[in-house]
């Protein structure tokens, strides 16, 4: 692995959040809206298809369609698929909403892991991930994106496809919300 890939890797991990999701996400219940539904009881699998909205707690996904698959009482898996399928989370109490875009969205409850794939976003408290394929591990608080594959990568002009691209935003000090307001003095007051 070259120094840049281990310098991006190392600044995706730092700027990743907290482990966990609110702890009342989980014991919430789960709705979900779709225009149909198929079920599978022996495969433990429904597929909601047309403008899907599944909603528990902070939680929510939103898809052309989505595949849920489930053990018993307990969600497995959620598959998001479409154009521009959405995720979303409050991950900490007073933190904003983590949110995720792509034409992919496979969510692992148990693994606490989110691959986000096609065209894939990922935004945690202002900071931007870009990529074609990103993974999101809230277990070990890391963040994974990787650039075009290599199939897709052939049909594009823009000099920087194939690339990801991370925004970083710069850390609020309380000092220079501070600063701000002694500067916007009264003219009168600052000629004296």
């Amino acid at each position: 692995m070259n120094l840049f890939n281990k310098l991006a890797v190392m600044s995706l991990s730092v700027i990743a959040s907290y482990t966990v999701a609110l702890p009342d996400d989980w014991q919430k219940e789960m709705t979900i809206l779709s225009d149909s539904a198929e079920i599978d009881r022996r495969a433990g699998t429904v597929v909601y298809e047309g403008n899907v909205i599944l909603t528990q707690g902070t939680l929510k996904i939103e898809a052309d369609r989505l595949m849920i698959l489930r053990n018993g009482d307990t969600l497995e898996k959620a598959v998001a698929e479409g154009d521009r399928a959405r995720y979303q989370q409050q991950i900490e109490v007073g933190k904003p909403l983590t949110t995720a875009l792509g034409n992919r969205i496979d969510y692992y409850t148990s693994e606490r892991r989110i691959i986000i794939t096609g065209d894939a976003e990922l935004e945690q408290e202002g900071n931007i991930f870009s990529g074609e394929r990103i993974t999101y591990d809230m277990a070990t608080e890391t963040v994974r994106a990787d650039g075009t594959t290599a199939e897709s990568s052939t049909d594009s002009t823009d000099e920087d496809s194939g690339r990801i691209k991370v925004v970083i935003q710069p850390p609020k000090r309380e000092s220079e919300s501070d600063s701000e307001s002694d500067t916007t003095e009264s003219p009168e007051a600052s000629t004296e």
